[in-house]
């Protein structure tokens, strides 16, 4: 059984680790992020990492539950808008952009909500479930349009691709750990939802690096020079 802590305890370490692993890497490959929806990634790796370093201040540092709760609450507003943002780059319609927009507003104001009636040191996790309910939908709607209108090169060749999978990976193997932890409070089930968590979160972590990864690719490609060509005369 010790050894079992142990080995949690050695898992939600790493997964702090990896949660810092994408902005690095953004960073690392600065210069080739040009595109606006890999700058919008870019801030929210950024931002993400910033918040994510805040919270465990609070936590570890000042033992201070609301402060914390108030940081995570800010992140999840934080990680709607930006994803939102991303995905508005990269969908195609009008009319489906705006419901973005109008899901981002309407997330923002149930947030501000759900603060206002709860208690400052406990947290409720709907708002990630309705977080992740939305992003459910929106990431395979994302998959569907670049498989039917997207025919210039195979979808995983795109940095976008990679996010997607990372995030539709990241909600669907917690949705319902964030759904059960608004009705279970035994110990069991919540370190069961803190191992899945921890695992789901290091294949996110490692999908969105390989999308930094992919994207730095395609940049070299681009700028790549011209060949010459070798016009042989017969001279």
């Amino acid at each position: 059984m010790k050894k079992l802590i142990a080995d949690l305890e050695i898992l939600k370490y790493s997964t702090y680790l990896t949660e810092a692993l994408p902005c690095i890497f953004c960073i690392i490959f600065f210069k080739k992020i040009i595109t606006k929806d890999i700058k919008v990634f870019f801030i929210y790796t950024s931002l993400f990492l910033f918040f994510f370093l805040l919270q465990l201040y609070f936590r570890y540092g000042l033992h201070s539950y609301p402060l914390k709760f108030l940081v995570i609450r800010i992140n999840i507003i934080t990680e709607f808008i930006l994803l939102g943002l991303f995905y508005y780059y990269n969908v195609r319609f009008k009319y489906k952009k705006e419901v973005l927009i109008v899901a981002s507003v309407g997330f923002i104001l149930f947030s501000i909500y759900d603060y206002h009636v709860t208690a400052k040191d406990d947290f409720r996790y709907l708002p990630l479930v309705i977080q992740a309910s939305f992003f459910l939908v929106v990431i395979p709607y994302f998959f569907y349009e670049n498989m039917r209108y997207s025919l210039e090169k195979p979808v995983y060749l795109l940095p976008s691709f990679w996010i997607s999978i990372a995030f539709l990976i990241y909600f669907s193997g917690n949705f319902f750990q964030f759904l059960g932890s608004e009705i279970y409070e035994d110990k069991q089930f919540i370190d069961l939802s803190n191992l899945v968590y921890d695992v789901v979160t290091i294949i996110k972590d490692t999908l969105l690096c390989i999308a930094i990864v992919v994207n730095n690719s395609i940049e070299k490609e681009t700028h790549k020079p011209n060949m010459p060509i070798n016009f042989d005369l017969g001279f």
